[in-house]
């Protein structure tokens, strides 16, 4: 297997690759379904469909625009580094508002493709004469690092449910399977395990077929790629088990950083975690009071052999915090 190419070109190269798959782009079609949206590839020549779609719009820019038009409200919260969503959002009392029109407005790339495959799966049953034939829909994930497994699993989940005048909206998708490479599980061996998530919908219910044909393409899609598959039965997709893969390599190049081994050093033993916020948070003031003079100018310099032991203490104290998602400004003044 090559890692050249994008995800997109390299799914497409595995499928062509199985002798159980036809490409549908490489038959030629009767006149009259010259216009017929079609799917990508048949399985055993019409037990199911499939067509991919590779998810390449980032709307990260979605995410920034929103929080910056709360940056000024007193609630918002004051923090170092990089914080997750959520733990913004739980500082403003419409939080949980702000959280669903960003989750639609993030993933209507999610939601166009699974209309547009919809109508292809539908069309080219019509066109192999194969009403009941399997739907699967893969979506590829490579680098929209915003479209998290957890968004894509929930986002996926919801609009194969969906149902209009008592009818599902999207029938003719069976399932969703859904491949990234810019999100590992996090492991403690340090293996590099890729998201490989199905979603089946509400027609997938005792559908042996389908259980067989996805066995079948996700053990040679493990072998295609290298990587090995580890099965899992999660209920719920939780982004609290994966990590970016950016974010896994930025941790290996800067190992050396002395905060960074200061922060791999309290997460060993997080002596703050037994802690309640209050106390966190007034740990931390003493902390600052006991540093701050050493950076104002004029002020009492404290011997490096005292810096550092507060130093280390303060990055601890950040870390902890961050980890808690408190806010800052809520630090009592000492």
């Amino acid at each position: 297997m090559t890692n050249k190419g994008s995800l997109n070109d390299r799914f497409r190269a595995f499928m062509e690759s199985l002798s159980f798959v036809q490409d549908i782009d490489a038959m030629k079609m009767p006149p009259e379904f010259e216009t017929f949206k079609r799917a990508d590839f048949l399985i055993d020549e019409g037990k199911a469909i499939v067509e991919q779609k590779w998810l390449r719009s980032d709307p990260e820019y979605k995410v920034h625009n929103e929080l910056d038009k709360h940056k000024d409200r007193k609630e918002y919260p004051l923090f170092y580094g990089k914080w997750e969503l959520q733990k913004i959002l739980k500082h403003l009392p419409d939080g949980e508002e702000i959280n669903g029109k960003l989750f639609l407005k993030i993933s209507r790339s999610i939601e166009q493709s699974v209309r547009e495959a919809n109508r292809q799966l539908k069309e080219t049953k019509v066109i192999f004469d194969c009403p009941r034939a399997i739907g699967i829909l893969v979506l590829l994930n490579e680098d929209v690092s915003v479209l998290s497994p957890e968004i894509i699993a929930s986002r996926v989940s919801q609009l194969l449910a969906k149902t209009h005048n008592g009818r599902l909206c999207y029938s003719n998708i069976t399932a969703v399977w859904f491949l990234m490479e810019n999100y590992s599980r996090r492991a403690h061996n340090g293996q590099k395990l890729l998201p490989s998530v199905v979603i089946n919908g509400p027609t997938a219910k005792n559908n042996t077929e389908l259980t067989t044909i996805l066995e079948r393409l996700q053990s040679n899609w493990s072998i295609f790629t290298g990587i090995p598959r580890i099965k899992g039965q999660e209920r719920r997709i939780s982004d609290s088990d994966f990590e970016t893969i950016a974010h896994a390599k930025g941790q290996e190049r800067s190992a050396m950083k002395l905060h960074d081994s200061w922060r791999e050093q309290y997460h060993a033993s997080r002596y703050l975690a037994n802690m309640n916020d209050g106390d966190v948070l007034r740990y931390g003031s003493k902390l600052m009071s006991s540093m701050l003079p050493h950076f104002l100018k004029g002020g009492r310099k404290i011997p490096p052999s005292e810096l550092e032991p507060l130093l280390i203490k303060w990055t601890h104290f950040l870390e902890e915090m961050n980890i808690r998602g408190l806010d800052l400004k809520k630090m009592p003044k000492i």
